[in-house]
């Protein structure tokens, strides 16, 4: 009995479904682009001057002005003593990979050296401040250089981190 009640619905929804219109397609509506329209009536109208010819006058030459307040000799020595204190900054902002940070000194040795066997183009650095220990891999200026190496990284170290860092300026002999 279920059967049939089922059966009858399904035939139904075919039959409504059957006695829809069919769809109709879009037909392409031809466009005029030639068409134009005049609409200088509704433009505003002005009056135009061309203007008069400048009268040409005598250049007289500029003069240095003078003043009695002049602060020429303390800026230069101002200046000076900013030159002498950036001569004296032997460091550049940068940024390197943190891969270990922690307590222990064995296992920092162990990161260490395996970086030297994992990036052997970039140089490892153990340091210590007390009571942390570091290993920084690689020196870059932008913290989009070192994406490439924190990738690489990330696999076999997950607790990597791209951290700033200030580098010793080294001059070329």
């Amino acid at each position: 009995m279920i059967k049939i009640k089922t059966i009858t619905v399904i035939c139904f929804f075919f039959l409504l479904a059957a006695c829809t219109k069919p769809p109709v397609t879009s037909q392409k509506e031809t466009v005029d682009y030639q068409w134009s329209d005049d609409l200088s009536r509704y433009r505003p109208k002005t009056q135009w001057e061309k203007p008069s010819e400048p009268e040409i006058t005598e250049t007289i030459a500029n003069q240095p002005l003078s003043s009695e307040r002049n602060r020429s000799d303390a800026l230069n020595g101002v200046l000076d003593s900013i030159i002498v204190r950036n001569d004296s900054i032997r460091m550049y902002e940068g940024y390197t990979l943190l891969v270990y940070s922690g307590n222990n000194e064995i296992e920092a040795g162990r990161v260490r050296n395996s970086l030297y066997d994992l990036v052997p183009e970039y140089k490892a650095i153990l340091s210590y401040k007390l009571p942390t220990y570091f290993v920084k891999v690689g020196v870059f200026l932008q913290q989009i250089e070192a994406q490439p190496l924190y990738r690489r990284m990330r696999k076999v170290y997950p607790t990597a981190t791209i951290v700033p860092e200030l580098f010793p300026l080294v001059e070329d002999q």
